[in-house]
């Protein structure tokens, strides 16, 4: 658990830290009563906001009393109200806001009228990420979306969270959801998160590279009627992506920076046994293995925190600068960001650069054509690990998974370094997986001289345009994703895993490259006011390769250079090298039929001839038919409805 404090600064104003009073309060629907995970609740300068929790709860600290607040939540009135004192919970009721069913929301290739939905699709709000303090994107989805549970691989920074939409729907495959980013279709496959290396904790999260402040809105489709367009991969739910745009015919250009600071903690330490009172533990059970005394055991005192030495009070920040604009016929919208984030555990963290655009002109009427564009560059320094390999000296089956948990059961006794200054490798405790000879692992030494590094460069790119020749829309885009993932490890002679080959280190490099092309046709018409037609066909293809290589050596005679220097191990391990390639043509088609604004039909197909399966089985096709009933629109309920 972490707590953690924010300070932010937008602009040229600095908003500082004041802990006067705490408001405690809850928010709720104002028809069912049930609680509103994710609702923003904030004072009217914005210098404080806080989310409410999974049980819609929310607790924030204001400099003085009388202060107002603004409640807010994607599909409900935000609303406003001032607290004159601390001593009795706030009750907040937010009302649905039922204009919102006429607003165009984002689905697979196209948009559509809330009022014209027959699959489950919600909607996140930009404000959702402004107000996050969280570096990646599926962090900041956390708790936002019923139905959609995101959970945390790690506390490591930058870390890969598990998400999941109503479930896991296979047993054997991937049960990640499907992600489309302006348009672009991108997958995680669980075999290019990694390049073979191996003794590497954390992966780096692929979607880490994205700014969650670069985003305007995220849809989440949930069910058949909603996914089916997306064939196969969109069995686990789709996670529609829009990043920022510049309004058309605003003149001005908006620029806006943005600054954040604040620390993280661990909330709570283990309580752990101190040097006496582990002396004396072994004394009266173990058979007093290290001959104390009454006197010597009372004299050792409080001995080593381990604990202590291997967390730290971690800083973050996070600066971005945005650009965004307009003219009569064009809009555009650039950001930059940098994050640097410290992890709780010394030696790890996640640093990011982001440079994102976003470009469109109305080149003669009817045609357009833009650009989008994320350019990000990520590192992360993690733990090395005990994970079993064929190379490591340490076993898993040990129970000490990396050098925090061995810190953890490292004897209080032990100190983490002599009276020199130099690194104590000295314990008469250890004996069995982290000791060689008269040298024992120091996990202090390991964390800060270990290296456990993942480096992530990511463009994801298109290029599209459309034009419109009455009812119809012809569209064309090209997109390229290219993604080069670098992981580098070494652990020195005296670490846990280097003690049994004199040292041991590593460099694994997989490049992935996705081309994608999409063709589209769009057929949109009202027939008088009773009848609705949308339809759309396509065809798409996506060509994915990817290739992979690493290089282990061992018994180092100088460690200076660490992994830089692997050319100096005398011991070489089989290097690893391999591609794949494959390809994926799609036909896709969907039309959508509205009576009278009540009622709705959706039918949807898409076939898939896939590489990955064999000749004669290659095609794959995914119908689904929808329908929807808009009841509140109905005579017998207009009474039911809100003034």
């Amino acid at each position: 658990m972490v707590k953690r404090l924010i300070i932010t600064y937008i602009a040229a104003g600095i908003s500082a830290l004041a802990s006067a009073q705490t408001i405690t309060g809850k928010v709720v629907d104002s028809r069912s009563g049930e609680s509103i995970i994710g609702a923003t609740v904030s004072t009217t300068d914005r210098s404080k906001g806080v989310i409410t929790n999974y049980d819609g709860e929310f607790k924030i600290d204001v400099a003085k009393l009388p202060v107002k607040l603004n409640i807010s939540y994607s599909g409900y009135r935000p609303q406003s109200l001032t607290v004159y004192d601390d001593e009795e919970e706030v009750s907040i009721q937010l009302t649905e806001k039922r204009s919102l069913l006429n607003d165009v929301v984002v689905v697979g290739y196209g948009t559509q009228k809330r009022t014209q939905l027959t699959g489950s699709v919600i909607t996140v709000d930009s404000k959702v990420f402004e107000n996050s303090n969280s570096a990646t994107l599926d962090g900041a989805l956390s708790g936002q979306v019923a139905g959609l549970n995101v959970t945390a691989a790690s506390g490591q920074p930058g870390a890969a969270s598990s998400i999941r939409i109503r479930g896991g729907n296979s047993v054997n495959a991937s049960n990640e959801p499907l992600y489309v980013v302006d348009g672009f279709i991108y997958f995680k496959d669980a075999d290019n998160s990694g390049t073979g290396l191996g003794s590497i904790e954390s992966s780096l999260n692929p979607l880490a590279t994205i700014n969650p402040n670069d985003i305007e809105s995220i849809e989440v489709l949930k069910d058949v009627s909603a996914t089916a367009i997306y064939g196969s991969r969109g069995a686990n739910g789709v996670i529609l992506i829009t990043t920022k745009k510049g309004k058309i015919g605003d003149k001005s250009a908006h620029i806006s920076y943005n600054f954040s600071i604040g620390v993280s903690q661990v909330s709570k330490k283990l309580s752990l046994l101190n040097a006496s009172e582990w002396a004396q533990y072994q004394k009266t059970y173990f058979n007093n293995k290290g001959g104390y005394t009454d006197a010597e055991i009372a004299a050792l005192g409080k001995g080593t925190d381990w604990q202590d030495e291997v967390l730290r009070i971690a800083p973050q920040q996070s600066h971005e600068l945005s650009i965004n604009g307009g003219g009569e016929k064009s809009r555009y919208s650039f950001s930059a960001n940098y994050t640097d984030q410290d992890g709780v555990i010394i030696n790890s963290g996640f640093q990011r650069y982001n440079f994102h655009t976003n470009l469109e002109w109305e080149l003669r009427k009817g045609l357009k054509f833009g650009i989008n564009a994320t350019y990000g560059r990520s590192k992360q320094s993690g733990l090395t690990t005990t994970e079993e390999q064929v190379y490591n000296s340490s076993p898993y089956s040990a129970g000490i998974t990396n050098s925090f948990v061995y810190a953890l059961l490292t004897p209080p006794v032990v100190n983490v370094y002599n009276e020199d200054g130099s690194y104590n490798f000295k314990n008469k405790y250890e004996y069995a997986y982290f000791a060689l000879s008269d040298h024992a692992a120091n996990a202090v030494y390991d964390l800060k001289e270990s290296v456990a590094e993942n480096i992530n460069n990511y463009l994801l790119s298109n290029i599209w345009a459309s034009y419109k020749i009455g009812d119809f829309i012809i569209k064309a885009t090209l997109g390229y994703n290219s993604e080069k993932l670098t992981q580098n490890y070494f652990s020195g002679a005296y670490t846990s895993l280097g003690l049994a080959t004199e040292g041991i280190g590593g460099v694994g490099n997989r490049q992935s490259d996705i081309w994608q092309q999409e063709y589209t046709v769009t057929y949109d018409k009202d027939i008088n006011e009773n009848h609705h037609i949308d339809a759309l066909v396509g065809f798409t293809r996506q060509n994915t390769t990817s290739t992979y290589s690493s290089i282990r050596t061992n018994h180092f005679t100088n460690e200076t250079l660490k992994q830089y220097n692997l050319g100096d191990g005398s011991g070489i391990y089989t290097p690893q090298t391999g591609i794949t390639e494959s390809a994926l043509n799609s036909i896709i088609a969907r039309a959508n039929y509205t009576l009278l604004d009540k009622y709705n039909a959706t039918a949807t197909f898409r076939a898939d001839n896939s590489s990955r399966f064999s000749k004669k089985h290659r095609w794959g096709y995914f119908p689904s038919l929808g329908l929807s009933w808009n009841a509140d629109k109905e005579a017998f309920l207009q009474n039911a409805k809100e003034p």
